[in-house]
């Protein structure tokens, strides 16, 4: 049987990754987990490229990170992946980043599904997603409930999709999601604090030249957990659904 179940890449933290600090951000590391699941998945021939031969596409449902630490530039980082699980129309993958002396600062757990691409319907995981892919083990227990709304607004900022913030399958790529989130957080607290839990519920698609709307709630006395929704305002729909910790 093939070696099948981890995969691990090397990353160096650019320039062009890093905040006013020097640290990367959000965005920047979520995007090292997006492509070694990449190179995970060519290997294995379960790309987005072989599948679109089936008619059919990768997309994210939902996020769940920890963050002990924000690597800095120049730093070399190490991100492991493996397929950790499938039920119906969901497989599961998880990822951990460790820095050169291999102590872990980031742990993710994420849940996926196939998709159609002309009627845009998922499709049942089993047949498609062999059991020999996966690694019975989780870095965060997780069944991924649903996040709580926003009840009181606190915040709003308003965004338009770009050309630059499309994938391979022409819609928002998952991580400008989370980049939007950063951005509708009060001034206040972007220059004084960063995201160390972070979970995200995909839950539709958007596109370019749509006009998105986050809205934000912050922590309650009983809650330390920011919550907000974003919302695309050229269909209606509610997209994504957050919840962080900053520290």
């Amino acid at each position: 049987m093939k070696e099948l179940h981890e995969y691990s890449a090397d990353f160096e933290i650019m320039s062009f990754d890093v905040d006013g600090q020097g640290c990367a951000h959000l965005s920047a590391l979520m995007n090292y987990l997006q492509d070694t699941a990449r190179l995970h998945s060519i290997r294995e021939n379960f790309s987005v490229f072989d599948l679109q031969e089936r008619g059919v596409t990768w997309v994210i449902s939902r996020y769940h990170l920890l963050i002990s630490r924000y690597p800095e530039m120049g730093e070399k980082i190490t991100v492991k992946t493996w397929a950790s699980g499938k039920h119906s129309f969901y497989a599961l993958r998880e990822f951990e980043i460790s820095d050169h002396c291999q102590n872990r600062i980031l742990a993710a757990t994420s849940s996926w599904m196939i998709i159609d691409l002309k009627d845009r319907r998922p499709v049942k995981i089993n047949d498609l997603f062999s059991d020999e892919l996966i690694l019975n083990k989780r870095v965060l227990a997780d069944d991924f409930p649903v996040l709580p709304a926003v009840e009181q607004l606190d915040f709003k900022s308003e965004f338009r999709v770009l050309f630059e913030d499309l994938d391979f399958n022409r819609h928002v790529n998952n991580v400008v999601y989370s980049r939007w989130a950063v951005e509708g957080m009060p001034p206040e607290v972007l220059f004084s604090s960063r995201p160390v839990e972070l979970e995200i519920n995909y839950r539709a698609e958007a596109f370019y030249g749509d006009s998105i709307e986050v809205i934000t709630q912050k922590p309650q006395k009983e809650n330390m957990a920011w919550l907000q929704q974003i919302y695309n305002l050229s269909t209606g729909k509610e997209v994504a659904r957050l919840r962080s910790i900053w520290e």
